[in-house]
């Protein structure tokens, strides 16, 4: 991958001023598709499409062939019906962008077409990375995505994600279990669904996304799965609320018409399986809201025995927003276990830029050996000051249902070593001696240079 990062990203520079970057990934994507497909079924679309590219009907071409190999939505216009045709991009541009795709070299990689897969990830990630806080309307970063499934542990059966973006986590999901698994999701941005099942296509997914608004069209609704993992827009205002039944299925706490958060919630626990479990991310603030209506549903959920472990995240781990967050970990079958595992991992991960940081493979391992651990009731040390907590239902109902792992924790107790301390103390007096008695000898010099 390395050897072509530089390259392949040139991609989104050719559109500059000719299209607006948050629509970059809608001209270039779609081109590592069709040469998937190509490659895949022998058609020779490719060959051809390379062949022509130079051509003044390129952009038509290419409309077609994505036509052709786009799946159909009732009611919905296809978003990428002359999309390269009306576009501002001239010809060279397109020419360009052909050719920077068909520089890839699939034939040098062991897994041949699937290693477009891999492209199509890495522009994903780039382009969102690029789009500010359009970036994180599409994209979860993948050490948040990896931990969760990890966590989740999806075997077999059908994974849901009701805010599934560009479909990355049913994406990491396939790769963890060996494609067991059968995935649904729903989706408000019709395009972005479009790039969710070009992902799919790509990585040999069972995949179905419906078009809508989640919270407010359920159209799945009747879907128990055995996993739900997602992450849903955070502090939603406005969304809507007024517009629900007055008997929605989902809720079975309170409805907060300012705050979409517990409504999300909702919506996750209603539609698993009896013995499903659920992984999502959610914002700080939804751990210790005191809103009526959140109140109310959290202490039903810990009251319901639902709640599995709750995972405090470092601080930027998301694009474009500041917001901490967290993860909860629901199971609808947690049979006698009455304990919740509280996690703060804040201190963890390892910063990429000034704006982001990354979970490492070992701060991974090092939470979901935990939990793991705690699913299997091993007696390891789970109290850990400053990192992990084991609390009671009732104690989290004692302390006012709020969840947030540091109330648990604590601060991690560091033991002071006096013998080591006076040494430091005296080698630090050591060297301030030193630096006065070279600051007394200039200013001697000085004082004689003067007189």
């Amino acid at each position: 991958m390395d050897n072509y990062e530089n390259s392949l990203f040139k991609t989104a520079n050719k559109l500059r001023g000719k299209i607006p970057p948050s629509d970059y990934k809608f001209y270039v994507l779609p081109l590592v598709y069709i040469r998937y497909l190509s490659e895949k079924n022998e058609s020779g679309v490719w060959n051809r499409i390379v062949s022509e590219c130079g051509n003044d009907n390129i952009a038509a071409l290419l409309d077609a062939e994505l036509a052709k190999v786009l799946p159909i939505f009732d009611g919905i216009k296809n978003p990428y019906e002359k999309m390269y045709s009306e576009s501002n991009l001239p010809t060279r541009t397109i020419k360009e962008l052909v050719c920077l795709i068909d520089e890839i070299d699939i034939n040098s990689n062991k897994n041949n077409i699937d290693y477009l897969g891999v492209i199509y990830e890495y522009f994903i990630g780039n382009f969102a990375a690029t789009e500010g806080n359009r970036g994180g309307e599409f994209f979860t970063p993948s050490s948040v995505v990896e931990l969760l499934v990890q966590m989740l542990n999806p075997t077999s059966g059908t994974v849901y994600d009701p805010a599934c973006g560009t479909g990355g986590m049913f994406i990491q999901s396939n790769k963890y279990c060996g494609k067991k698994l059968k995935f649904v999701g729903q989706e408000q941005n019709y395009k972005t669904i479009m790039l969710a099942y070009m992902n799919g296509v790509l990585h040999g997914l069972d995949l179905q996304i419906k078009h809508g608004d989640t919270l407010l069209n359920d159209l799945l609704p009747k879907l128990k799965a055995d996993y739900v993992i997602s992450n849903p827009p955070f502090n939603m205002k406005d969304w809507g609320a007024d517009q629900l039944g007055a008997n929605d299925p989902r809720v079975f706490g309170m409805i907060n018409k300012n705050n979409a958060n517990y409504m999300w919630i909702q919506h996750f626990i209603y539609h698993l399986k009896k013995t499903g479990k659920a992984g999502f991310v959610i914002s700080n603030g939804a751990l210790t809201s005191s809103n009526e209506a959140d109140l109310f549903t959290r202490k039903k959920m810990i009251e319901d025995n639902l709640v599995d472990c709750v995972v405090q995240l470092p601080e930027k781990m998301f694009l474009g927003t500041a917001i901490p967050s967290a993860l909860i970990f629901v199971s609808k079958d947690r049979k006698d276990n009455d304990k919740i595992l509280f996690i703060d991992a804040s201190e963890l991960g390892e910063s990429v830029s000034k704006t982001q940081k990354v979970l490492l493979s070992e701060d991974i391992q090092k939470i979901v050996g935990l939990y793991n651990s705690f699913k299997a009731g091993k007696k390891v040390k789970y109290n850990n000051k400053g990192f992990s907590w084991v609390a009671t239902n009732a104690d989290v109902l004692d302390n006012d249902c709020k969840l947030m792992p540091s109330i648990f924790t604590g601060v991690e107790e560091v033991v002071v070593d006096k013998k080591i301390n006076e040494k430091k103390i005296s080698e630090l007096k050591g060297k301030l001696l030193k630096q006065i008695d070279s600051s007394d000898s200039i200013a001697k010099k000085l004082r004689e240079e003067l007189a």
